[in-house]
């Protein structure tokens, strides 16, 4: 087993926990405790970077906005770029057009199958009990004839007893 902190734990640190089991852990354990001063001195040094990027001066900013101006305008659409453009457009709605499938022929069912289903329906409808159950009839009509016969067994003995 693991008896070490998980990520989650050892950044959870990082953020200032108060939960006393990792605070324990990482003054116990020299492996805990040297991945958690690491993940801190990135941090720190990350943000030390960020700061320094952010505290640049003017002149900087303003040298990168020119070098992209420079570059979006050195950009310019000639007539025979359009063309492209339009030909490509051409194109490619000529290959979706090409590429669809035709809609499958819809089969509708025949009056045939319309009949012998309602065929069937009125069958049904006519049986006084339905088709899936006739076994289950069957077994209850047999166990009610076995209890009639029993119930006269009984009587005739009892009449004969008194």
């Amino acid at each position: 087993m693991n008896n070490h902190l998980s990520e989650d734990q050892i950044t959870e640190w990082v953020l200032g926990t108060n939960e006393e089991v990792i605070l324990r852990h990482i003054e116990i354990c020299p492996v805990c405790s040297a991945e958690a001063e690491e993940l801190r001195l990135s941090l720190s040094s990350f943000r030390h970077a960020i700061h320094a990027t952010a505290e640049r001066d003017q002149s900087f900013w303003r040298s990168q906005q020119l070098a992209f101006r420079e570059r979006v305008s050195a950009r310019e659409w000639y007539p025979l770029h359009w063309a492209w453009v339009v030909v490509m457009v051409v194109i490619l709605i000529t290959a979706i057009f090409l590429t669809r499938t035709p809609n499958a022929p819809r089969n509708y069912p025949s009056d045939d199958a319309d009949n012998a289903l309602l065929q069937a329906v009125q069958g049904d409808l006519g049986r006084g009990v339905p088709q899936a159950l006739a076994p289950a009839v069957l077994i209850a009509e047999e166990r009610n004839e076995i209890l009639r016969n029993h119930v006269r067994a009984t009587r005739t003995t009892s009449e004969k007893e008194r």
